[in-house]
């Protein structure tokens, strides 16, 4: 065999020569330039990733319709099976972390545990196997959803951290585990979604009532403008027919009376369950607030004037059905009277609809309570 045959003569060309300091250089200046522009990437992509988040922070649909795009941009980003974002759930000494999937409570723990001590006290995110985490039941009942990575979602307040939840994710698609580098990044990510979690529940105490978790009054007032102005602008022709938007008002029947028999207790009762009552009736579309003491107001976009009475007639059903317990376990009757009206045909504009529907309101409770009466069109005003 010849000289220039032997194996060791081979060479790779993109390795530098042993003992060639020209070439070390230049391989090391290409090994930081790559470094650098992933680097790079990886930093334009979390920025990306971190705008469009926090553009979705203050969702009006809620909470749960914020995580979930959040769920979804994670599994898209990194190439993950799943995602899920384990939530606070602040109840004063019981607070606590939960996982809701699909309406069920698939996981939970408590706030002062070792796994959430283990996490608050995490530089960053942790595979569930670490040896801070792996010996914890959580950490088994994660795994056990098919749940392999977490990211502490942390927030500093005056220096001190405080978890406002965990992201979890499922196992890579393209490589298992996450490499150093990713892990770094999903940290990052965690410490950012931790901030605009805060301020989407900052958001959402601003525009919803505390005590009946439905809209706040101010929010209502946005959202009926806002609407009054869509058919407004493209009230031509839709569906062959013209745009419109109901207006419902509602009252509880003899609210004053429970309060003063009963205590602001089971009046507070009663105003949850309504509202409760009025959230499983109307649509998606549709928004319901408190409008001021034990009234309430619906938005029904869409939604003409016979369409209208017919919702405000299922609430007014449904929440006849209502059971309300007083003291001792006494069932208490709760009635509604409701008034409603609609854009444009009853009213010219936002106040005048208002004004309209609560004249038909007071009709309802003139006629004797627990009733449906709408206003009369304009032009039989």
């Amino acid at each position: 065999m010849g000289e220039s045959a032997r194996p060791e003569a081979a060479q790779d060309p993109s390795r530098p020569l042993a003992g060639d300091p020209v070439a070390e250089l230049r391989a090391e200046k290409q090994r930081l330039e790559t470094l650098v522009r992933k680097q790079a990437l990886d930093f334009k992509t979390l920025l990306e990733m971190a705008n469009a988040i926090n553009e979705r922070s203050l969702d009006p649909r809620g909470i749960e319709s914020y995580l979930s795009y959040i769920c979804h941009a994670v599994r898209g980003q990194f190439g993950v099976t799943r995602a899920h974002v384990v939530r606070e759930t602040p109840e004063g000494e019981g607070r606590r972390y939960q996982l809701v999937d699909r309406g069920r409570l698939s996981f939970e723990c408590d706030a002062g545990s070792p796994f959430v001590l283990a996490l608050t006290r995490a530089s960053g995110a942790m595979p569930l196997t670490h040896p801070d985490l792996t010996q914890l039941p959580e950490s088994a009942k994660l795994r056990a959803l098919e749940l392999e990575t977490v990211a502490p979602l942390l927030r500093f307040q005056d220096g001190k951290p405080e978890l406002k939840g965990i992201l979890a994710v499922g196992r890579r698609l393209v490589r298992a585990p996450f490499a150093p580098e990713d892990l770094q990044m999903f940290g990052l990510l965690g410490s950012i979604l931790a901030i605009s979690l805060h301020n989407a529940e900052l958001h959402r105490r601003a525009i919803v009532d505390g005590l009946t978790q439905v809209y706040s009054r101010g929010h209502f007032d946005l959202a009926l403008d806002a609407e009054i102005a869509r058919v407004e602008r493209y009230g031509t022709h839709h569906r062959d027919e013209d745009r419109k938007v109901s207006l419902v008002m509602m009252d509880i029947d003899h609210f004053k009376k429970i309060n003063d028999a009963h205590g602001h207790q089971v009046g507070d009762a009663v105003l949850r369950a309504v509202a409760h009552a009025t959230k499983l009736t109307v649509r998606k579309s549709d928004l319901v607030a408190r409008y001021g003491g034990e009234e309430f107001a619906l938005i029904a976009p869409e939604t003409n004037k016979e369409e209208g009475i017919r919702m405000a007639e299922r609430l007014r059903a449904r929440i006849l059905d209502s059971k309300v317990e007083g003291p001792g376990g006494k069932p208490i009757a709760v009635t509604a009277s409701f008034g409603v009206a609609t854009f444009p045909g009853d009213a010219a504009d936002l106040r005048g609809l208002v004004a309209a529907a609560d004249r038909a309101l007071y009709q309802a409770k003139e006629r004797g309570r627990n009733q449906v009466v709408a206003a009369p069109t304009r032009e039989h005003a």
